[in-house]
């Protein structure tokens, strides 16, 4: 019984990459029923304790303890309590994939399966542009975005964003040292995957994932890959500029209408559209009128309607983390927030000054475990608009690195 619990569950986990592409009810339904699953086998082997026992699920139980009890004072109680209650599965996700990841042969064969489809949707997303349709005949819908098995869902770039660290890591694990052997294979690689997420539309899933890939790059210079790392930077725009019937479409896409946005009628530069801006005005305002305990879970869309809180700038969220967690969870929220990401944050700096500090190449810190903490940091970053942080998707992905983080830091894995 307990080996067909196990066998079920790793199928599970297999099918979530596509899950999330094609049905968040299947994906979502995948995370609820593996959590279950994944409790009744811990019980019954008597590791229920151990199972759970580490400090990254113990702070996410704190948190999630006090979306619980913020629901209770929330402006929509009944809103507010039904999606902090089950929120508690997100937790217990990277908990069963630190858990199964320990299984070699299913973290092969889990990182193996997600590289090909990830592969095979930026591919997909590239013949989607060039034909008009993709694999499976979803017409392209916009001509300077690119959807692909997203039909009219114009996401595909924050998923391969969101879903890079199981991408990078994959290239390291699936064959060793292949890679390192075969570097333009590897260039080639990145360069398709950074196409897809150019050719996505997606603004800031695009410069979210430049600014991954810069801090990757600090952290794994060698003078003797700058030659790769100059023809990857050159490569891609080479393709798009002189391939790409739609240049002009991208190039009005990343640079014309940024270049509007940002900057104001009154003729000055701004850092966020007017639009932005008055989301977060309305945020802050809501934040103003409930300081200690904000608004509660999904309640920005009903307050922001109110005259005294900007409604000029209402929408279902306020379109960036920082502002979420400030307007509808207040200053304990908010506390919850910056620990977090100043923890990571820091994290990151010490693996920085150890690797430039290290007298060989070959002592840096493990790599994966360096990809999956600014993949965090990433998810949580605050100078950028963003998505419904609690919005179902969205959690999925943004903690299935935190399952990866666990596992690798108890691992010594170096290139």
């Amino acid at each position: 019984m307990f080996s067909s619990l196990n066998t079920i569950i790793k199928f599970l986990i297999y099918v979530l990459p596509v899950a999330l592409v094609f049905s968040i009810f299947i994906a979502d339904f995948i995370i609820v029923f593996t959590s279950v699953l994944f409790i009744i086998d811990q019980i019954n082997k008597k590791n229920f304790v151990n199972a759970f026992k580490n400090k990254y699920f113990f702070f996410f139980l704190l948190f999630w303890l006090y979306l619980v009890i913020n629901s209770i004072f929330s402006y929509d109680f009944k809103t507010s309590l039904s999606r902090s209650l089950p929120y508690v599965r997100f937790g217990i996700l990277f908990v069963v994939i630190s858990y199964y990841l320990k299984d070699n042969k299913f973290k092969l064969n889990f990182l193996k399966s997600s590289f090909i489809f990830l592969l095979l949707l930026c591919i997909d997303a590239i013949i989607q542009l060039f034909l008009g349709y993709n694999l499976i005949g979803f017409k392209l819908l916009h001509n300077s975005r690119v959807s692909g098995f997203f039909y009219d869902e114009l996401v595909l770039g924050s998923f391969l964003l969101r879903m890079y660290p199981i991408f990078l890591i994959s290239l390291i694990f699936i064959k060793k040292d292949f890679f390192q052997k075969n570097l333009y294979l590897l260039l080639l690689l990145l360069s398709i995957y950074s196409y897809a997420v150019i050719i996505s539309g997606e603004r800031t899933a695009f410069f979210n994932f430049l600014v991954f890939n810069i801090i990757l790059f600090f952290f794994f210079f060698k003078i003797k890959y700058l030659k790769y790392f100059i023809s990857f930077l050159l490569i891609v725009p080479f393709i798009i500029f002189t391939v790409h019937s739609n240049k002009d479409q991208i190039l009005k896409r990343y640079l014309l209408e940024d270049l509007r946005e940002n900057i104001s009628k009154k003729g000055k530069i701004v850092i966020f559209s007017e639009e932005h801006e008055n989301h977060y005005i309305s945020a802050y305002k809501i934040f103003k009128s409930y300081p200690l305990l904000g608004s509660g879970l999904k309640t920005f869309r009903h307050m922001c309607k109110e005259p005294r809180h900007h409604p000029i700038g209402c929408s279902t969220h306020p379109h960036n983390i920082f502002m979420q967690f400030l307007s509808e969870l207040g200053l304990i929220g908010i506390l919850f927030y910056l620990f977090i990401f100043f923890y990571f944050l820091l994290w990151l700096l010490k693996l920085f000054f150890l690797r430039f500090n290290s007298n060989t190449y070959e002592s840096m810190p493990n790599p994966a475990l360096i990809i999956s903490i600014i993949s965090i940091i990433m998810s949580l970053w605050p100078f950028s608009p963003s998505g419904n942080y609690f919005n179902n998707w969205i959690s999925i992905l943004n903690f299935l690195p935190i399952g990866l983080l666990i596992f690798f830091d108890k691992k010594n894995i170096k290139f």
